[in-house]
């Protein structure tokens, strides 16, 4: 019986597939790589946020647990590390009446080392450079940008991050050497002013740093050594351009995906889907429904943690086959992403 099941389900995947190079799956481009098979996923993720480890482990052993959300670190080291300028404000060392003691914000360029600390090329002349060599206490303040390609956003709704610490220079002749090449690839005006000896590279040491999500979200201070080892999103820059072309061209997809895995009806009172963001771990989609009354947002995470935008399109297809296959009848166990509800009308 186990073998006839087997057949049975690879016959089943062999017609889906069959219709999709027919044209009768899934629409087609998004520039997506070829599908790959997936992997069946254990029953227990389904509708939670993490999944348990199937594989075999020694009795004392707790299975491993996967997240399919960024943590605040994580998004907290993403702005840090996709930004490349802010505002530094330290503290003015001028007399009273040049306002002396008085908070002094200026913009500043920089990049960030391994351990997330900001490295800045500053003047000599400049003045906040004579305010750290007085005080070196001093606050670097970043955002994320707006994407110039959309309209859908607005700077207030932009996740942000203010790094507290002292700011000291760089004497490590070989850190400046690596310092060298990076700023200047970062910025490439600064090659004349690397081999000026009127600028020098300073670091910001971060001692606290303060996370704010966006308008009206989740804001928070931030552990310094969980900061440091934290992992950036490498999709933070390039996914609002898949987000938009997901929204105007895979309607039909998306809401194939929401009424197969999210246990949203199939009425004409499902108003629309929208994708609200793409990370490495997943997606989240805000969907309508009682003709626009109710907005409620999900999380549907990747099975693995993606590494390119080709992957990441790669992982969002297969979730897309998925869910056709199981509005044309081709179901089998474990099927279908993890998914977890995070935010629900409130007037519920």
């Amino acid at each position: 019986p186990t073998t006839v099941l087997a057949r049975d389900i690879t016959m089943r995947r062999a017609a889906a597939v069959a219709a999709v190079v027919l044209g009768l799956g899934p629409r087609d481009a998004l520039g997506f790589r070829p599908m790959q098979m997936h992997r069946p996923m254990p029953a227990a993720v389904r509708m939670t946020a993490t999944m348990q480890s199937t594989e075999a482990a020694a009795p004392a052993a707790e299975a491993p647990q996967q997240s399919y959300t960024l943590s605040v670190t994580e998004r907290a080291r993403t702005v840090a590390q996709s930004c490349t300028s802010g505002t530094l404000c330290t503290m003015c060392q001028k007399d009273e009446d040049d306002g002396q003691n008085a908070p002094f914000g200026t913009h500043v360029d920089y990049v960030l080392d391994a351990a997330g600390c900001p490295v800045m090329l500053l003047s000599d002349q400049s003045l906040h450079t004579d305010n750290i060599q007085v005080s070196p206490r001093a606050t670097l303040y970043t955002q994320m940008p707006v994407d110039p390609n959309t309209g859908a956003q607005i700077k207030a709704a932009m996740p942000r991050v203010s790094l507290v610490g002292k700011v000291v220079p760089v004497t490590d002749k070989d850190e400046i050497f690596a310092l060298r090449t990076a700023y200047s690839v970062a910025h490439t005006y600064a090659d004349r002013l690397i081999e000026s000896p009127k600028f020098a590279f300073w670091k910001l040491e971060p001692e606290r740093i303060y996370y704010v999500g966006g308008f009206g979200v989740q804001s928070t201070w931030v552990d310094r050594l969980e900061f440091e080892t934290a992992t950036a999103d490498i999709l933070a820059l390039e996914s609002n351009e898949l987000v938009n072309k997901l929204n105007a061209e895979k309607q039909q997809d998306l809401r194939t995906l929401c009424v197969q895995f999210l246990d949203v009806d199939d009425t004409p009172d499902f108003e629309s889907v929208r994708v609200v963001a793409i990370d490495k771990l997943g997606l989240d989609l805000r969907v309508a429904t009682d003709f626009g009354a109710r907005t409620d947002e999900y999380r549907v995470g990747f099975l693995c943690s993606v590494f390119a935008m080709e992957d990441a399109k790669s992982e969002i297809f297969k979730i897309f086959q998925e869910a056709w296959e199981k509005e044309q009848g081709y179901e089998w166990e474990d099927m279908g992403p993890p998914v977890m509800k995070y935010a629900e009308d409130i007037l519920k």
